[in-house]
């Protein structure tokens, strides 16, 4: 016999306590082991009492709730959180979803109500643990640009085609909503996209899932992105969480072609994620972007271990070596991927450079990327080879240029100046700071 849902209730400050006790069910499924007001209590006593279920009720605009959900979400993945929101705007809601709450309701709202909310969260939440404990649950890598342009798409393309020609099964997922192109740099047709699967309507589960992914001849299974830019509203962060832990039952990796910027959904994918690939190119802008992007996922508080920084183009003479990027980005990048003509030309054919080219520089760059995370995965024990390091001009460090004259167009047109002797190259000029 299954005991009763086991129930903390935590009062955020200026909720009134007599509205959430009228609205609490009075059923002998939910067991109430206590109502707490305050964060800091609220989370001391979940630490110390059995909880099942932990809900939140808050009134307004509440960031000391937001942050209690995220908390919660992080360090017990497996807790189902629901919101009990009195006077609060729409964009609270919203929020509450981002953060990681599995329902949420506004008060008042009779007893009856909020029970049949805490059954369904309940009953979904059992569902997934099912799926998750029959099928394993699968690391899932966010590959991540902070501005258009840094070749993500690719980079996402290739890593997922090279996991597979390792012998794994790998989903991948477009989240670029409006603009996804991942379909298109793997040559697949996007017959069904995430969009269909949302219109379908009903409860989702692996089977159905299984209907809407299309397959790449790697043995990739692709979950497309709308066609449409207008369809993209249709498709949310509380969606995506519900097909996460489906895809990484049925899969052995799971890759996530993020869209440029954070936005709820890049955030709700970070959040969910085993590792982060972070991708940006040899040139002043896309390294601030990319200092930026460090930052962000710093104060977001993603460990940064878990973090793999990819550098495209990175042979390209433009004035730039690997002491100015560790002096920009603050982190050297785990992989370089050189320039190579073949790059555009597999996206135009439709097909990852790993197949297409398996012997370039740049496909055994990616493969060496698919290594990397099969490494910390414990399906590869030998250590890397220390990346190759360059100065300005894309030459390995021991052979340095005699001169290198004034350093720093950095728009990929410059060609090498004439010699100045005795005069030292000057550095990168930007502020960065180490971290």
């Amino acid at each position: 016999m299954q005991h009763p849902t086991r129930t903390l209730v935590s009062l955020d400050a200026g909720i009134d306590e007599s509205a959430v006790r009228s609205a609490l069910p009075a059923s002998t499924d939910i067991q109430i082991v206590g109502i707490v007001r305050g964060v800091d209590e609220s989370w001391t006593t979940l630490q110390e009492t059995p909880t099942d279920l932990l809900v939140i009720a808050c009134t307004g605009y509440s960031e000391r709730a937001l942050f209690l959900i995220g908390s919660v979400v992080k360090s017990r993945p497996g807790m189902p959180v629901v919101v009990l929101a009195q006077d609060a705007p729409e964009g609270f809601l919203r929020r509450v979803f981002e953060v990681g709450a599995d329902d949420a309701v506004r008060l008042p709202e009779s007893p009856e109500q909020v029970n049949f909310m805490i059954q369904k969260v309940l009953v979904r939440k059992r569902a997934t643990s099912t799926v998750r404990g029959a099928d394993g649950n699968a690391p899932m890598i966010c590959v991540l640009g902070p501005k258009g342009g840094t070749g993500k798409t690719v980079t996402a393309a290739n890593l997922a085609t090279a996991l597979a020609r390792s012998g794994n099964s790998v989903s991948a997922v477009d989240l670029d909503l409006q603009f996804g192109d991942l379909a298109l740099a793997m040559g697949v047709r996007p017959e069904k996209t995430m969009y269909d699967l949302v219109q379908s309507g009903g409860s989702l589960d692996a089977d159905k899932l299984e209907a809407f992914v299309m397959p790449h001849e790697s043995g990739v299974r692709v979950l497309v992105a709308p066609t449409r830019p207008d369809q993209a509203s249709s498709v949310g962060p509380e969606f995506l969480r519900e097909v996460y832990p489906l895809l990484r039952a049925t899969s052995d990796f799971v890759v996530l072609d993020s869209s440029p910027g954070f936005t709820p959904e890049v955030i709700s994918a970070i959040d969910n994620s085993t590792y982060l690939c972070l991708v940006g190119t040899l040139d002043t802008l896309s390294l601030k972007n990319t200092r930026l992007g460090l930052e962000t996922l710093d104060l977001m508080g993603y460990d940064p271990d878990r973090i793999v920084l990819v550098l495209n183009r990175a042979d390209s003479r433009v004035g730039i070596d690997d002491d100015d990027v560790l002096a920009v980005v603050g982190k050297e990048p785990n992989v370089n991927v050189p320039s190579d003509v073949d790059v555009p030309r597999s996206v135009n054919e439709g097909v990852p450079l790993v197949l297409a080219k398996p012997d370039s520089a740049a496909a055994k760059a990616f493969q060496s990327l698919a290594d990397e995370f099969l490494r910390r995965e414990g399906q590869l024990d030998a250590e890397p080879a220390e990346p190759e390091r360059r100065t300005g001009w894309g030459k390995k460090k021991e052979k340095k240029p005699a001169d290198t004259g004034p350093l720093l167009a950095v728009d990929g047109n410059s060609s090498q100046p004439d010699a100045a002797p005795e005069e030292p190259p000057r550095r990168l000029r930007l502020s960065a700071r180490r971290r």
